[in-house]
C-alpha cells in the first residue's frame, strides 16, 4: 500500500507542475515584432525589446519643417542604425536603405549618410539658421524622447538624426517606421523648376512630397501596375511665386504655359488651365515600388490624363513659360 501511495503522490505531483508549467506557457504573451529588416534572401524581425537591448546612444537633437518651425532639441535615445544593419550583413557603398513607415511614407538613405553621416544640412537649434554640420552625426532609430517611450503619434519607432546640439531637416525624421530594406544603389537625381522662381528638388525631397498624406499620387495601369508620384500642377506651384507654401492665384487665372524636359532633350506642354487641381496627370518616380527603368529613370509622366500627345519621361526639368506681364505675388 505504501508504494502504491508513494506512486499516487509522484504522479500527483508531476501532474501539479505540469498544470504549473501549462497555465505559465498559456499566461506568457510573446512581444510583437516592431521592425522588419530586409536585406536581400536575409529577413530579420525586431521586438521592441530586442532594438532597446542593442547598444543605445543618446543625446540632444531635433528637427526643422520645410516652413521653418523647429521641433526640439529633445533628449532622444535610440539605436544606431549601423548596429541595427549589421544583424542583416551590414551595407556596401553599392547599397541604399529604404525606409517605410505604417502610413505608406517612404525615404531613402545614401551609404555615405548612414555609415559616415554626412550629406545632412544642420541648423541652429534657436534661429534655425543653418550652421557647419557636426562631425559626429549618426542615423538612429528612436524609441525614446525626453525619458519616455515615443507616443503612437510618432511611434514607438522613428528615424532620426542624432546630431548634438543641431537641428536637420524634417524630412529625415520619420515617423511609424516599421519596415527597413537594403536596395541596389541608384543614380542620385533632381529635378529643376523654373518659373517665377528657380528651385532644385532632390530625389529625397521628391520623394518626402510623394508619400501618401502629403502631395502623393498613385495611378494603376491597364496592366495593373502601381505608379506613384506628384501631380504636375502643384511642382508647377512650387514655382509661381515667391511666397513658399501658397498659390499665385492670379497667375494661373490669366494664364501660361507649362513645359516638361527630358534629359535628352524632347519637350511636351500643356496649357496651365489644363493641368491646375488635375491629380490624374502625374509626375512619377516608382514603379510598382520600384525606381524607375533605365529608360525612363528618374521620372516619366503618366496617368488617366496623359495622352499619347503628351508621353514623357527620364524627366530632368519643367519650366513656366510665363506672360510677358505676369503677377508674381500671390493675393
Amino acid at each position: 500500500m505504501k508504494r502504491l501511495f508513494k506512486k499516487l503522490y509522484l504522479f500527483a505531483g508531476a501532474a501539479l507542475i505540469l498544470t504549473l508549467l501549462a497555465s505559465g506557457i498559456t499566461g506568457c504573451k510573446s512581444q510583437p515584432a516592431a521592425l522588419t529588416i530586409v536585406n536581400g534572401t536575409v529577413t530579420k524581425t525586431f521586438t521592441m525589446s530586442q532594438i532597446e537591448a542593442l547598444t543605445p546612444i543618446s543625446g540632444s537633437t531635433g528637427d526643422i519643417t520645410s516652413s521653418g518651425g523647429i521641433e526640439g532639441p529633445y533628449n532622444y535615445k535610440g539605436a544606431a542604425l549601423s548596429d541595427i544593419l549589421k544583424t542583416v550583413g551590414g551595407i556596401t557603398a553599392n547599397d541604399a536603405v529604404k525606409f517605410l513607415a505604417k502610413d505608406g511614407y517612404s525615404m531613402t538613405m545614401s551609404y555615405n549618410q548612414i555609415t559616415n553621416g554626412t550629406e545632412f544640412p544642420t541648423y541652429n537649434t534657436t534661429t534655425g539658421a543653418e550652421v557647419t554640420p557636426d562631425n559626429n552625426i549618426t542615423v538612429f532609430l528612436a524609441y525614446d524622447m525626453n525619458g519616455k517611450s515615443l507616443g503612437d503619434d510618432v511611434g514607438p519607432l522613428r528615424l532620426g538624426i542624432m546630431a548634438p546640439n543641431q537641428l536637420t531637416e524634417g524630412e529625415w525624421w520619420v515617423k511609424w517606421v516599421e519596415k527597413i530594406q537594403v536596395v541596389p544603389l541608384q543614380q542620385t537625381w533632381n529635378l529643376n523648376l523654373q518659373g517665377v522662381i528657380t528651385a532644385s528638388i532632390d530625389q529625397s525631397t521628391f520623394e518626402a512630397g510623394a508619400a501618401p498624406g502629403c502631395h502623393g499620387q498613385s495611378w494603376t495601369d491597364a496592366q495593373g501596375h502601381v505608379w506613384t508620384g506628384i501631380p504636375l500642377w502643384y511642382l508647377a506651384g512650387y514655382v509661381d511665386d515667391t511666397t513658399a507654401m501658397t498659390m499665385n492665384n492670379a497667375l494661373w487665372a490669366q494664364g501660361f504655359q507649362v513645359q516638361v524636359v527630358s534629359s535628352g532633350g524632347s519637350k511636351i506642354e500643356y496649357n496651365s488651365a489644363d493641368i491646375l487641381n488635375n491629380n490624374n496627370i502625374i509626375v512619377a518616380y516608382e514603379e510598382d515600388g520600384q525606381p524607375l527603368s533605365s529608360t525612363q529613370f528618374p521620372l516619366a509622366l503618366v496617368g488617366s490624363g496623359v495622352d499619347s500627345q503628351h508621353q514623357i519621361s527620364m524627366i530632368s526639368s519643367i519650366n513656366l513659360i510665363l506672360p510677358s506681364t505676369s503677377t508674381t505675388t500671390t493675393p
